[in-house]
């Protein structure tokens, strides 16, 4: 697919109305500062190239986050760029042809990828759970001997240091019939999400250079091992006035 950015590549930050709204830091400093700083909305939160086979869950709970496309962009935005920081990838921007490409395959409601470097996932109760799911298959990954796996493709394109922009879209497809027989149809809330450059790709260190592992406690540290003195301000600074809310849902 030949995917080019959007000029507009700026994200508003809305937030549910449980969610608190405070000073935000997005626009100052890089993401690997905020790693730690992102909290779960109460309301929202419940608790899921080669493509890897789509994400279920079953849930009859529409939170806002579904239903407002700036929520929406927000949230999913937010949390898969948290997931990033936390293994040295950059935050992606938001690539409107991606997301428009998402939205119509996810109209058509097929329970299988259109593309590769694209995450599907449906039935979950809200934004963030969607992301969490694919987030969480990292507990599976090897990082010693990083490769491609049905069972966590997910989280390999999720944090794919090569990939820079993202595009989704989210569309109910409506209950599961029990007289469809159609394994290939999804149901309920379907969240599609692609990635250009796309990740998962297979080759020499591919998987060693772009699947990185867990950095401890999400603040950057110098080769010798020591904290930098200044991210150790921010983050202290972080921690006292917080960062702007988004919508966990």
């Amino acid at each position: 697919m030949d995917v080019q950015d959007s000029g507009d590549d700026s994200v508003e930050h809305d937030s549910c109305s449980s969610v608190d709204s405070v000073v935000s830091f997005e626009s100052f400093f890089p993401s690997i500062l905020r790693c730690g700083f992102l909290r779960d909305d109460l309301d929202c939160l419940s608790t899921v190239t080669l493509p890897p086979r789509p994400t279920v869950a079953q849930s009859s709970k529409t939170p806002p986050c579904y239903t407002s496309d700036s929520q929406f962009r927000n949230t999913i935005v937010a949390v898969t760029n948290k997931f990033r920081c936390e293994h040295n990838a950059t935050a992606l921007k938001w690539n409107r042809t991606l997301e428009v490409s998402s939205q119509n395959w996810a109209r058509k409601c097929r329970w299988e990828h259109s593309t590769s470097g694209e995450n599907l996932a449906m039935g979950y109760a809200n934004v963030t759970a969607t992301v969490q799911a694919w987030g969480d298959e990292r507990r599976i990954f090897n990082f010693n001997k990083p490769r491609f796996t049905h069972e966590t493709g997910h989280f390999s394109q999720l944090v794919w240091k090569g990939t820079k922009t993202m595009g989704c879209a989210r569309f109910d497809c409506g209950k599961a019939n029990p007289r469809d027989r159609d394994d290939d149809a999804a149901h309920g809330w379907y969240v599609v999400c692609q990635y250009f450059p796309p990740g998962n790709v297979v080759g020499v260190r591919s998987f060693e250079e772009n699947v990185q592992p867990r950095v401890s406690g999400g603040v950057p540290r110098l080769k010798s091992g020591v904290f930098e003195w200044w991210a150790l301000a921010i983050v202290l600074a972080g921690v006292l006035v917080g960062i702007e809310g988004v919508c966990y849902g």
